[in-house]
């Protein structure tokens, strides 16, 4: 188990965001970053000890967790109990929407949000695991047996509710685990309703991966990133997760 979700985080920058945004030529050196969902601020981090940043700044619902990451938070960077949706400030070069979109019933609404916040050039980094992929209910945050048993969220809701069990962890209280479980099971986030909201969003992909071992499992798990094809119905099933990039559509 995780204890240290700080130095978790960080590996999670590392291992995963720097890579994708090397892959679509991305130098955050100099660079104005916004991490919404930003947890304890790892992944701001991280980039900061990477790149000399302009400006770094995480968001988060959980003041506790803000609270803890201030004290970590390097140089530079500023981590603030805020909603996202009442944040006006703009000109981020890079927006990171890394797993949070999944929690969010008005998901299209963050992405124009994060759109609108885009200095000229600025992309948005986005992952997430698909509502139908094996672990897609986060039940891998219970604990038990039915804990790590794929696809237990296709159960009606009343009765996953009913087998999985949540208990407290170093990460999170068992009320907040509760909360991320249930925004989970009313966004219900698929790879064609993310790709279908991109237009009305006024969003295009620059890039666009399929993972059937997603790369945060080589941090939890020690297991090598795996891609997957783009099958249609299929992935939707398979996929752990996706990474996409993605800047403003032309007007």
């Amino acid at each position: 188990m995780v204890t240290d979700y700080f130095a978790y985080e960080k590996k999670l920058c590392r291992t995963g965001l720097i890579p994708a945004l090397a892959r679509v030529g991305f130098d955050a050196a100099g660079k104005a970053v916004l991490d919404v969902g930003c947890g304890y601020g790892g992944v701001l981090a991280a980039l900061a000890e990477t790149f000399p940043l302009r400006r770094g700044l995480g968001l988060d619902l959980d003041a506790e967790m803000i609270a803890r990451g201030k004290a970590e938070a390097p140089a530079g960077v500023v981590l603030e109990a805020r909603d996202f949706f009442s944040f006006s400030e703009g000109g981020f070069d890079l927006i990171v929407l890394r797993d949070v979109l999944e929690h969010m019933p008005h998901a299209v609404d963050a992405l124009m949000k994060a759109a609108s916040l885009l200095a000229p050039g600025g992309i948005i980094f986005a992952s997430f695991a698909p509502f139908w992929s094996p672990f897609g209910g986060h039940q891998h945050n219970g604990v038990g047996f039915l804990a790590n048993v794929p696809w237990l969220h296709a159960l009606p809701e009343a009765w996953f509710r009913r087998a999985l069990r949540l208990e407290g962890n170093s990460y999170k209280s068992n009320r907040a685990l509760a909360e991320d479980m249930e925004s989970v099971l009313r966004t219900r986030l698929t790879l064609r309703g993310f790709r279908g909201m991109l237009p009305g969003a006024g969003l295009r992909l620059q890039r666009f991966q399929r993972y059937l071992i997603r790369p945060d499992f080589r941090v939890k798990f020690g297991l090598p990133a795996l891609g997957f094809p783009a099958l249609p119905w299929i992935d939707e099933l398979a996929c752990t997760g996706v990474e996409a990039i993605l800047a403003k559509a032309a007007p």
